[in-house]
């Protein structure tokens, strides 16, 4: 009968998580941190430099809806580059050079405010749209990637600090064992008596010992035993006597049952060696996915954030020419009741800005988008030490359609698309229904901060509430918030009398981003670790349709119906997500 040792190749088949792939460079646990700051302050520039132009576009380039068209053009081809470009051209030419290049696409669109006229805000909308799919997928990979090597980092720490423990306490236990005498610790002592029971070979009573000096791993030839009794066992069969130097008597031992007994022993041992496998690669696994969503985290703060800095920064230079005691027409209907672009109050109370104002608003930004180009090209690591050699074809092209047939991601798709809704509303509507409208256009930017402000904040609260608390209660408490936000703007009649009421709805609406936005990108990285590009490409088309759809309709429909819409998609998201977390559960519990 085989007896298979505990330590043998089959004991340790206990599912674990895959190593970091080679091509990767190895980096210390501070440098990763640095990359991780240096894209994040990358990301915060450009965009403080793109969205305080973006939240304007409705309200300062409102004639004949260049704005908003433009802004639909842009998510639209968005879409188009996410279907088929990221997953090639990141494999070609790496997460950090693709990052870097597509940073370039913003700053024409940027620079195209000076004058906004259709041959060339639509054109730089094109290429912003053609180069925002390879941004967003680049940097994500560029998290996901640095995340698990910052797991793999900890992870390999404590394994060395559990082997100098471990060697610790051996070395701790054989000064104590050598401590003993050996007749405690060998068969090889001098008994008296000794009396081995039949059916128990493990039950060994030693009833006296002598020591007798010898030399170490020597069998010493003991003295003749002898037994005063001879015990029945519980079956009625004699254990076997040593006796003496005679040959040892086991009576009616059954020599297959003690093999028996051995190889349960064996099979015992294998069973905690895998278990230790099994608890080391689930640990492995929750910080994988706690240190992903502190890295996304992060990120969305420095990216959610650079609405605080933009529209600040708007809203002080729009602020430099309105006249004092300037008043918003308050009798006005405005909020979820806006119907119509050409009513009156649209016309008396958002005004476009003059051209001097136009253009010191353009400069700046297209300048700060030039120093976050550079802060990257010359601060940021690329992660691969070697370009992957990858041929141009259809497949990898088409790798997005093909993962869009996975069961996990059809059930993301509704949430994927809410996300770009949500913001797409807040953008295209929100900006100009309650607050362009009841309040002026100058007040659009001071608004936008406490909207960025709390994006950024819940952003970063959700990445270390997820390590503590786990996503579901994220997403649950997130969504909630986010359908009373609506409810609030379809009870609400915004006044200029009252302004405190805005900053509360663009808060409430900062939440639901903030957390969403970034968890769940999180949760894509955790989901497709091995189709990562197409997963986040995926990620980025249903996102970027989520845009068109709410810049598309912003201009023929009132905006209660567009509150009804967003309540409908954002109930199927949410319980197309929690399907997803309990097949992923089911899927944990399984492996």
């Amino acid at each position: 009968m085989k007896v298979t040792s505990p330590y043998s190749s089959d004991a340790l088949n206990a599912p674990v998580v895959k190593d970091f792939p080679s091509k990767h460079a190895r980096y210390s646990k501070l440098r990763i941190i640095k990359n991780v700051v240096v894209l994040s302050v990358g990301v915060h520039l450009l965009f403080t430099a793109y969205d305080g132009l973006t939240m304007l576009q409705s309200t300062m380039n409102r004639e004949q809806g260049i704005g908003v068209i433009s802004q639909a053009v842009v998510y639209v081809c968005f879409c188009i580059s996410a279907v088929l470009f990221p997953k090639y051209i990141i494999k070609k030419l790496g997460s950090k050079s693709t990052f870097a290049f597509s940073m370039l696409t913003y700053l024409p669109y940027v620079a195209s405010n000076f004058y906004s006229h259709w041959t060339l805000m639509i054109p730089t909308s094109i290429l912003i749209g053609l180069g925002a799919a390879l941004l967003w997928g680049s940097q994500a990979i560029y998290l996901n990637d640095i995340a698990m090597m910052y797991s793999e980092l900890i992870m390999n720490s404590r394994q060395r600090l559990t082997f100098r423990e471990d060697d610790s306490s051996k070395n701790s236990l054989n000064r104590r064992e050598a401590a003993k005498s050996r007749c405690t610790r060998s068969l090889s002592c001098d008994p008296k008596y000794l009396v081995i029971y039949s059916n128990d070979f493990n039950n060994v009573i030693l009833q006296s010992c002598k020591s007798i000096d010898e030399k170490r791993y020597s069998i010493p030839i003991a003295e003749s035993l002898s037994a005063t009794y001879i015990e029945t066992d519980t079956v009625g069969q004699y254990g076997g006597v040593f006796k003496g130097n005679e040959e040892m008597n086991y009576g009616s031992f059954k020599s297959i049952e003690n093999l028996s007994r051995n190889e349960k022993s064996f099979s015992s041992a294998k069973s905690v060696e895998v278990s230790k496998q099994q608890e080391k690669a689930n640990n492995r696994r929750r910080l994988i996915e706690s240190t992903t969503a502190r890295f996304f985290g992060f990120h969305g703060v420095a990216y959610l954030s650079s609405h605080i800095t933009s529209n600040l920064m708007t809203y002080y230079i729009l602020q430099s020419e309105v006249p004092e005691g300037t008043t918003s027409n308050s009798s006005c209907i405005c909020g979820a009741d806006y119907c119509n672009v050409e009513s009156k109050c649209f016309d008396e109370n958002i005004v476009e800005p003059s051209d001097q104002i136009r253009y010191i608003l353009t400069a700046a930004c297209v300048c700060i988008g030039i120093i976050s180009v550079l802060i990257v090209f010359v601060f940021l690591d690329p992660i691969e030490t070697e370009k992957e050699e990858v041929s141009f074809s259809i497949d990898l092209l088409m790798a997005t359609c093909k993962l869009a047939k996975r069961k996990t991601l059809l059930l993301l798709i509704p949430f994927s698309f809410y996300i770009g809704m949500v913001q797409g509303f807040f953008t295209g509507d929100f900006n100009k229904s309650f607050v362009g409208c009841a309040w002026g256009t100058y007040h659009v930017g001071l608004v936008a901060v406490c909207y960025g402000a709390v994006c950024g904040i819940s952003s970063f609260s959700s990445g270390w509430l997820v390590k503590r608390l786990g996503r579901i209660p994220i997403f649950v408490t997130a969504t909630v918030v986010n359908l009373g936000a609506n409810i609030f703007l379809l009870s609400w009649s915004p006044s200029a009398d009252e302004p405190r009421w805005f900053f509360v709805g663009a808060g409430l609406w900062g939440v639901f981003v903030g957390a969403i936005w970034s968890q769940l990108r999180a949760f894509y990285g955790v989901l497709f670790k091995a189709d990562e590009e197409a997963a986040f490409a995926a990620f980025h088309v249903w996102y970027s349709l989520g845009f068109t759809l709410s810049f598309g309709y912003s201009n023929y429909i009132c905006t209660f119906v567009k509150i009804y819409i967003l309540i409908t998609v954002c109930i199927l998201g949410f319980v197309g997500y929690l399907s997803v977390e309990i097949m992923h559960l089911k899927n944990k519990l399984e492996n």
